[in-house]
């Protein structure tokens, strides 16, 4: 009998005509570890089941793939559908449906490619404790018909497993997990008596969040004379300490701002652990100001090659310069 497996899609970007997204396909066990699959291919078709684009998703690493979708301009907008087709490796087929909605609005927002995915990357090793956050014996909510059971946070990290129990029993068949939205799915109903809990680790910051710090940072660099204009796809290495330092700054800021809240001062122990946590926070988000500051007060004294052009006026546009031009012209004098 084949294996059973969790295996969760989703995508980034904004799903339009003309645009670059990122499918993805993450397969986990029942513990929560990830599991290598070979021979992964994608298809995806709109709704007459005509082709639209085919081909080899790119490994990211152990149970993880991403398939970089390049939309054409003349794209027809309206629901897709991604066929993800993969064998384990007990040779066992196995294939996953997933829907996607095309519109026409939207702008390009690829960023799990090139220089842009290098700086997430890299901002996720400097705030990489808030991007491994344990949780122990949390209950879930149920939903009206208990089969769906929601945890407060989505994000879940696959790599780190993630253990289901049900009245205080660890299962480990009967259900799947959706690691983007922190949920379990049952293949049954259970009983309004039921509780299910879980241990799991979660990612407190999102991509979106993660990018949208990112160029802060690089806003605030374009600012500083001399003005510029680069883009996180584009921007030069001598800058790029500076874009972290300014985006980890943000992403402190945030962090302090929700330890204020109850639910957040939980996962960090309570009232008075998270009221120690927020002055540490203050001290490492003061660094990482004073640095980035002082890379700002000295990209004055960085190359102005391109940034600066030189007006010259001929003499002969001055005032009694043109009669004094015919003069030189005609006299052969200086």
């Amino acid at each position: 009998m084949a294996i059973e497996y969790n295996v969760n899609t989703d995508f980034a970007g904004v799903l339009t005509p003309g645009t670059t997204n990122s499918l993805f396909l993450k397969i986990t066990d029942f513990n929560g570890d990830p599991k290598n699959v070979y021979d992964v291919s994608i298809s995806i078709v709109d709704v007459l089941n005509s082709a639209e684009k085919s081909g080899t998703p790119e490994k990211i690493q152990s149970g993880y793939y991403v398939f970089e979708w390049e939309m054409g301009d003349d794209l027809d907008a309206g629901v897709y559908t991604a066929t993800w087709s993969y064998t384990d490796e007990n040779d066992d087929d196995f294939t996953s449906v997933q829907e996607i909605v095309v519109s026409d609005d939207g702008d390009d927002s690829s960023i799990y490619t090139g220089m842009i995915n290098d700086l997430r990357v890299a901002l996720e090793f400097h705030i990489r404790s808030a991007m491994n956050i344990p949780v122990y014996q949390e209950q879930s909510k149920p939903s009206v018909d208990s089969r769906v059971y929601s945890f407060n946070f989505p994000r879940w990290n696959q790599t780190a497993g993630v253990r289901i129990y049900r009245n205080q029993e660890l299962i480990n068949e009967g259900y799947e997990i959706n690691y983007f939205k922190g949920n379990v799915t049952f293949d049954e109903s259970l009983t309004d008596f039921d509780i299910v809990n879980a241990d799991y680790n979660f990612r407190w910051f999102d991509d979106a969040q993660l990018i949208r710090f990112l160029q802060n940072a690089l806003d605030q660099i374009n600012y500083y004379p001399p003005a510029s204009r680069y883009s996180l796809a584009g921007v030069p290495m001598r800058y790029v300490a500076g874009v972290l330092y300014g985006a980890s700054r943000d992403a402190l800021r945030e962090l302090m701002m929700s330890l204020m809240f109850q639910e957040t001062q939980q996962i960090f122990g309570g009232g008075e652990k998270a009221t120690n946590l927020f002055s540490n926070f203050e001290t490492l988000k003061k660094n990482y100001e004073e640095d980035f500051t002082k890379m700002l007060d000295a990209k004055k004294f960085g190359p102005y090659v391109g940034l600066t052009k030189a007006i010259v006026t001929p003499e002969y546009t001055l005032p009694g310069g043109r009669s004094r031009y015919f003069r030189y012209l005609f006299s052969g004098s200086s």
